[in-house]
């Protein structure tokens, strides 16, 4: 985990400068586990949210619906069986949309996204073991909006990883993440 916020630290000048290309483009660091448990399998994130072409945005009476591409590297901690710990790092993405039913002024915001992710190993926590290293990804999340023309996003997420029956076994797991945005 020290080493991917030192490389989000450091990616920093070069985010910087792309500031032009992708003006309302965020960086994130999210961090969380699989339960509030002390067996729990932790998880730390560094990522940027771009918003898609695909729509500028859905205009409709419930509020405004947009589109983003979700790009991350991550890190999983967990405990083996034997009493090992084991790390996995991990590259996702993931297509969200972004829903503020209060409309674009409003702070609050919900998220719902599909996407998928690679691990550098098979997946073990002791309870859970994963049978491939590709796992497709689903999230749910509410957030909110703050600081100078609500540039700062904190938000909560759910988010569930399976290989979606590819091969067995395929527990899944779920994780409880604390996401922090910023613009670049």
């Amino acid at each position: 985990m020290r080493i991917l916020l030192a490389l989000a630290i450091g990616a920093l000048p070069a985010v910087s400068a792309a500031q032009g290309r992708f003006a309302d483009a965020k960086m994130y660091v999210q961090a969380g586990a699989t339960s509030l448990q002390g067996d729990a399998t932790h998880a730390m994130n560094v990522g940027v949210m771009v918003p898609s072409g695909f729509f500028k945005g859905i205009s409709r009476d419930a509020g405004p619906l947009t589109l983003h591409w979700d790009l991350w590297g991550g890190h999983w901690r967990s405990h083996h069986a034997d009493g090992t710990t084991g790390g996995y790092s991990q590259l996702g993405a993931l297509m969200a949309w972004r829903y503020q039913p209060a409309g674009p002024q409003s702070p609050w915001f919900l998220e719902a996204g599909l996407g998928g992710s690679v691990s550098d190993g098979l997946y073990n926590s002791g309870q859970r073991r994963f049978s491939t290293a590709f796992q497709f990804t689903e999230v749910l999340a509410v957030g909110y909006r703050f600081g100078p023309a609500k540039a700062y996003e904190v938000s909560l997420r759910v988010q569930h990883f399976s290989n979606a029956g590819i091969k067995k076994p395929n527990p899944g797991e779920n994780f409880m993440f604390l996401r922090l945005s910023l613009p670049w």
